[in-house]
């Protein structure tokens, strides 16, 4: 017979942390943790720029820890070592699998669920977390992109460097996820948001508020209502990385050190596609807010693949709420 787990949570990010070390506190050992990335916490590896301080809430929405694990607010370095200090102290390190990207699960015959691995083969597990984020394999655009602006041209933020003028292209939640996080990242960027139509009406509605007072504050640059026609070098003098000419459909130009475009694509929609959970119309996961299970038994959905808020606290809350209620159909 192969080895079956207990539990298997996708993503190694806070959900995915707090679900094997829940797991170990409710006496369910056999959990594995499954990553795409080489480590633990990667988007913030990431995006957070160095000593950016990591807080509990988020935008204003306050957070009580409801479970097992917590951290301390404090800078992106600090975090990333309370992470590995938990991960050590809890005996769990060995549970992390990584350099695996998972695109879904479904039930075998046997009523277990089956993850496909790069080089582990299938991997069989009773229950499955998903706490994977919101990153995806994306959409690109129909004109062309010339050479040398190449590495300029992007479709998340991993090389947006500070000080750029920076524009993202896009109507959707990562679009505006994208802009305003960007923006929330303080590193002396001015970010421009681009969308073919002059209203923002595909976000839900946290994301939706949150681009719309930032565009009204001046904290976002405004570009909507106009697409871009081309995309082509601007020299500068005495620089080897041409800037990016900007050129739209209304005959207008403008010159920015970096595009990042957002227009959908594989995404966690993709991935619940993929495991037939149901969505609401905003392309989240349905699931029990007490249990965080899905409308298929014994697959749950935690932290930001259901909802935009990006609370790490609420992640653990969730992974908790997760593992509670597969510990308690187990008997344990």
């Amino acid at each position: 017979m192969s080895f079956v787990y207990d539990i298997v949570a996708i993503g190694a990010g806070p959900g995915g942390i707090a679900t094997a070390i829940e797991a170990e506190k409710a006496g369910i050992t056999n959990t594995l943790v499954i990553e795409k990335a080489d480590n633990h916490s990667d988007m913030i590896r990431k995006f957070y720029k160095k000593g950016k301080r990591v807080d509990k809430d988020w935008q204003g929405k306050k957070f009580e820890f409801i479970g097992n694990v917590r951290f301390e607010e404090c800078s992106k370095e600090e975090f990333l070592q309370q992470m590995d200090d938990l991960i050590f102290n809890e005996g769990v390190e060995e549970k992390f699998l990584y350099n695996q990207e998972i695109y879904g699960v479904q039930k075998n015959e046997n009523g277990l669920f089956e993850l496909d691995t790069h080089n582990h083969g299938i991997i069989e597990a009773r229950n499955v977390v998903v706490a994977i984020g919101r990153m995806g394999k994306p959409n690109k655009p129909g004109y062309k992109f010339p050479g040398p602006i190449r590495p300029v041209l992007n479709f998340n933020l991993s090389k947006v460097q500070p000080g750029e003028k920076v524009m993202v292209v896009g109507g959707g939640d990562t679009a505006g996820e994208y802009a305003y996080g960007l923006v929330d990242m303080d590193i002396g960027c001015e970010v421009t948001l681009n969308y073919r139509r002059d209203k923002i009406t595909r976000m839900n509605p946290t994301n939706k508020e949150i681009v719309e007072r930032y565009l009204a504050e001046g904290k976002l640059k405004n570009r909507l209502g106009v697409d871009v026609e081309s995309v082509e070098p601007e020299p500068v003098e005495g620089r080897v990385q041409p800037r990016v000419k900007v050129n739209f459909t209304d005959g207008t130009s403008e010159v920015f050190d970096r595009v990042v475009y957002a227009l959908g694509g594989t995404s966690p929609k993709d991935f619940l596609n993929n495991s037939n959970i149901e969505m609401n119309e905003w392309g989240e996961p349905i699931y029990n807010e007490k249990t965080m299970e899905t409308n298929i038994p014994g697959l749950y959905t935690i932290g930001d693949v259901n909802t935009s808020a990006g609370s790490i606290a609420l992640a653990f809350n969730q992974a908790y709420l997760a593992v509670q209620d597969i510990a308690k159909k187990s008997g344990k």
